[in-house]
């Protein structure tokens, strides 16, 4: 007899495989140019969208997110571990507010950087913002709570629901990796109007995370494949 703990975990992995598939049959139908382009990474797509189930692992989150705008990968990693070392090895609300200016700018933070920081601990722990809370509300209303706090824009909210929240759906325009994507894929010309980009951009709806996944893995192996050559 299959134990219940068991049959929830075999329906979650089945749902889970279930919006895979309704996302690439979905691509298939709707752009099929886009479908086949990105095809040698289909099989790479996560079985579902990272999500983070507790408030300190949405702050930390949220505080990677912030320490890697305008940065590569690495460097971001790189400032994150330095944070993190400073913070005591727990990156969470009281930790940031503790932590002064001076050594979260040691570790590589920019001074509007570390405003952000303390002000998203700040509202933490006033309960201003309740990171957890944020799973109950729609895109509109979670992009406006967050963007009501100082350094957090558009792009920082798009990374946080995409990649914090598990949203299927999120776009982020100012995302230069997903821009030029689209653009080596379609062969448009840099700096396309954004308004030709989201154009494009709707037909993945309401898939566009996982077309997001799609794009940057692409466009990394484009560029290794133009180097190489």
């Amino acid at each position: 007899m299959t134990r219940p703990s068991r049959v929830k975990e075999l329906k979650t992995n089945v749902s889970s495989r279930s919006r895979r598939a309704a996302a690439l049959k979905h691509f298939k139908q709707v752009d099929p140019h886009f479908y086949t382009a990105t095809s040698a990474h289909h099989a790479s797509l996560p079985v579902k969208l990272p999500e983070k189930r507790t408030r300190t692992e949405l702050f930390e989150s949220l505080v990677a997110i912030v320490i890697s705008q305008q940065l590569g990968i690495a460097a971001a990693d790189t400032i994150f571990s330095n944070v993190k070392k400073a913070c005591g090895r727990r990156v969470v609300p009281e930790s940031i507010l503790k932590t002064r200016e001076a050594e979260l700018r040691k570790a590589g933070l920019s001074a509007a950087k570390v405003k952000t920081l303390k002000s998203i601990a700040n509202a933490t722990v006033d309960n201003s913002l309740d990171l957890l809370m944020l799973k109950k509300l729609s895109e509109a209303e979670t992009s406006q709570k967050l963007m009501r706090i100082w350094g957090l824009g558009p792009w920082s909210v798009d990374m946080f629901m995409m990649n914090s929240l598990a949203r299927e759906d999120v776009f982020s325009i100012g995302d230069l990796g997903l821009v030029r994507a689209i653009e080596m894929i379609y062969e448009l010309p840099k700096d396309a109007p954004r308004t030709s980009l989201l154009a494009i951009s709707k037909k993945w709806s309401p898939y566009r995370s996982y077309a997001s996944l799609l794009l940057w893995r692409t466009r990394s192996s484009m560029i290794k494949d133009m180097k190489a050559d």
